[in-house]
């Protein structure tokens, strides 16, 4: 036992704690890649203050004794009552369930790490008294009060190509608006406030021509945005990503086939794909990875044309992984385009089996990402009502939004400029006004009264439990019955109107 005390344990690197005034947030720490052995993903969790004040300790420097010594002090505790109520959180290899004061909170594993050979670098001792709350606390109200969790920046609306399939709202084509002064001061006032991603969404990052000062910047506050690309890159860009940080890429490659690529992306030019392939060399050469993204149409899911596509990618050695997307409906296309380029049900059913019938002669791993198919929405009553009572909670203004490239905010990036959900501007505003902004929190507690006497939600008597809790899709809705019905119910639900606009492969 003596020997286990002076044991240097450290909070788990992956993890983080913030102050969200009524309650502590654990969530993930600011990271591209989470290695699973050690930590779990997309970690987000209240947990009582108490438990954050303990981890707190743990910076990796200090032995056992030490931190059990202060906790003791703080608490008014033992030593031998400290450590039996940090025992069940060091190195626990599955995640762990424990009552408290009435509430009971479920952690991840891992919590506390063997730091003895120091391979993690040490954690700033954390300054409890940040931790402390005086409020009442709430561990059930989903939004955060405070802040937003993840930030995504629509960087701009102009890209390389015109896919037929792109998620987009092209009507509005436009670089980014905002001072690149106003974007480093974004950043820094994302990072006080401990929120943990800041990504890059948008078209075609480098068609930005701040795009390596807007990287570099996020990197040094320690965000590591998912960067993703179907422009050709010079190796000189290459060269400067390295030089930034990133390590990582993600590469949009659709067809080999340059009649298939005419139709899909649309480029006119070329040899467009020669120059990606080349930009893939480019990559290989400097040691990025890269991952790749191949969005299925009927017009590239020949079984002979994905063989091709995938002996040609593995001959380079960076590769991680290639995904097979279906294209999915969005706001971006009408029902009506989708109908002409999605593939039939049975049809991706084949491919998701052909392809991962290949990944075993392949260097890298296969996935298929999952679709929507008529079964989600002509299911019996209670098949629905399990769907949907089982559903992913939304976090468009929970814990996420979505700066757009003119420096208006909206709560989800799929939504774009339907004033119904922009709640604020970054222009003139910081990230926690727009949070906390009239609409924001006016968008975040519905009332019924709001809605339309044509939705079946202003007298569904599970509207609070619904709309309250986890929400809906709001770009499900709106793509399914028009922007004009925003307050329809989820298509999924079982209350929920026919389809107005197709939405789903049949």
């Amino acid at each position: 036992m003596e020997n286990f005390l002076d044991k240097k344990l450290i909070l788990n690197p992956y993890y983080s704690l913030r102050n969200d005034r009524k309650r502590i947030l654990l969530c993930k720490s600011p990271s591209f890649k989470v290695p699973l052995d050690i930590a779990e993903d997309d970690i987000f969790v209240f947990i009582h203050p108490a438990f954050a004040i303990v981890f707190s300790f743990f910076d990796g420097v200090h032995t056992l004794r030490d931190c059990l010594n202060k906790i003791s002090a703080i608490f008014n505790s033992s030593p031998e009552e400290s450590f039996e109520f940090v025992k069940p959180f060091i190195e626990n290899f599955s995640r762990v369930g424990i009552e408290y004061d009435g509430v009971f909170f479920e952690f991840p594993k891992n919590i506390l790490l063997d730091n003895g050979d120091g391979k993690f670098q040490v954690r700033e001792e954390m300054d409890y008294h940040e931790l402390l709350i005086d409020e009442e606390l709430d561990f059930f109200t989903n939004r955060l009060y405070e802040g937003p969790s993840t930030i995504r920046l629509l960087v701009n609306t102009v890209c390389a190509t015109d896919c037929v399939y792109c998620y987009v709202d092209r009507r509005i084509k436009d670089n980014c608006k905002i001072p690149v002064e106003r974007l480093i001061e974004i950043i820094h006032e994302a990072k006080k406030m401990k929120v943990v991603d800041f990504d890059i969404a948008g078209t075609e990052i480098f068609m930005y021509k701040h795009w390596d000062i807007l990287i570099a910047e996020l990197v040094k506050n320690g965000y590591y945005p998912y960067l993703s690309t179907k422009l050709p890159i010079s190796e000189e860009a290459v060269i400067k990503l390295k030089t930034i940080g990133i390590h990582d890429l993600q590469l949009s490659i659709d067809t080999v086939d340059e009649g298939e690529s005419l139709i899909i992306n649309k480029i006119k030019k070329e040899g467009y794909i020669d120059q990606i392939f080349q930009t893939l060399s480019n990559l290989e050469k400097h040691g990025l990875n890269v991952a790749i993204n191949v969005v299925l149409t009927k017009y590239n899911s020949t079984k002979e044309g994905i063989s091709s596509l995938l002996n040609k990618i593995n001959r380079y050695k960076n590769i991680e992984r290639v995904t097979f997307n279906p294209a999915e409906r969005s706001l971006g296309c009408s029902g009506n385009e989708f109908d002409i380029f999605k593939n039939q049900a049975f049809e991706l059913d084949e491919l998701r089996t052909f392809v991962y019938h290949l990944e075993a002669k392949m260097d890298f791993e296969i996935a298929f990402a999952d679709y929507l198919d008529k079964s989600e929405f002509v299911a019996d009553f209670d098949e629905k009502l399990k769907k949907h009572n089982s559903r992913a909670m939304c976090s468009a203004n929970v814990s996420q939004l979505c700066i757009l490239n003119d420096g208006q905010v909206t709560i989800c990036e799929e939504l774009y400029w339907n004033k119904q959900f922009l709640i604020g501007n970054v222009i003139g505003n910081t990230i926690e006004e727009v949070w906390k902004s009239d609409k924001a929190l006016a968008l975040a507690n519905l009332s019924r009264n709001v809605f339309s006497d044509q939705s079946n939600c202003k007298t569904c008597r599970n509207f609070e439990d619904c709309r309250l809790t986890k929400g809906v899709c709001w770009s499900n809705v709106l793509m399914a019955y028009g922007e004009e019905n925003w307050d329809y119910p989820s298509p999924n639900c079982p209350y929920s109107p026919t389809l107005i606009h197709s939405i789903h492969h049949d």
